[in-house]
């Protein structure tokens, strides 16, 4: 008794919308999985926490990475816009693609763990010997205005990140591998994609907005430099030339770049009294 070989079709908006539901599900149960982890890791930092966050967060990698290329088969059928925005979203999902070689996929996420580790035991000393954690650091530059205090915690923070340095120039090369694997030129370019336009158009119209806005930004960073120069002295913040990013509130100069965008004027008024 022969048994008929099942036939092959075309792939039907029904069977997207299937594979779909699938892969939604799928990816939200394991979801829960990589929030837990990463919780858990950043707030008990050991190294079982570190492992623990990186063998979850590869395996989210890889069931990503395994369902866009399994979504590759829908590719040319035409469908609704909201599915066909689904299947676009589950390609640029991931923030950083790790590389279809597993090795290298385990490899990047166990540095990408690391760094988060890293970056979330480090300290630095304040001259009255009590060692800063970020969160203390972020408190006492948004507080403090002495600029030899500010600038020595300036400059104590940033060198905590100096021997990630290695580390982060390997991740960024394995992220790209991994974008390139999907398909787009690297990392920068996938994110770009997801604006509903082609990547080089969305650079084109940053930069067409970024001249309208210029002048804006120009006279705000002048009036800011004004004002700091006018609190602290010229001697400490010349009138001319860039900004003492110290002096700006915290430890990633973020009240300057939301002054910039004009919703931040009272923590500005706050850091000039």
């Amino acid at each position: 008794m022969s048994v008929q070989a099942k036939t092959s079709h075309p792939p039907t908006v029904s069977d997207a919308e299937a594979f779909m539901k699938k892969a939604e599900a799928r990816l939200a149960g394991l979801s829960v999985k990589v929030n837990q982890a990463n919780r858990v890791h950043a707030n008990f930092i050991t190294d079982d926490t570190e492992a623990l966050a990186a063998a979850v967060n590869e395996e989210n990698t890889a069931v990503t990475a395994e369902l866009v290329e399994q979504a590759k088969r829908f590719d040319g059928l035409k469908m609704p816009a909201d599915l066909s925005r689904k299947f676009l979203l589950l390609k640029l999902s991931l923030t950083a693609p790790g590389p279809h070689d597993p090795a290298l996929r385990k490899e990047m996420t166990e540095i990408a763990a690391s760094l988060e580790s890293d970056y979330g035991k480090g300290k630095v000393c304040h001259m009255d010997g009590k060692c800063l954690d970020i969160t203390a650091i972020e408190k006492f530059m948004g507080e403090n205005r002495d600029p030899s205090e500010l600038k020595a915690i300036w400059v104590g923070w940033h060198a905590v990140g100096a021997p990630m340095r290695k580390r982060y120039a390997r991740f960024v090369e394995l992220s790209n591998q991994g974008a390139r694997d999907l398909g787009f030129k690297d990392t920068g370019t996938l994110w770009r994609a997801g604006y509903d336009m082609p990547p080089d158009q969305f650079s084109a119209e940053v930069d067409r907005l970024w001249e309208q806005v210029r002048p804006l930004y120009f006279s705000l960073y002048t009036f800011v430099r004004a004002r700091l120069s006018q609190k602290y002295g010229p001697q400490v913040m010349p009138p001319d030339g860039p900004m003492r990013a110290d002096l700006l509130g915290n430890p990633w100069a973020q009240t300057w770049a939301m002054f910039s965008r004009c919703w931040a004027f009272p923590k500005i008024a706050r850091a000039m009294t």
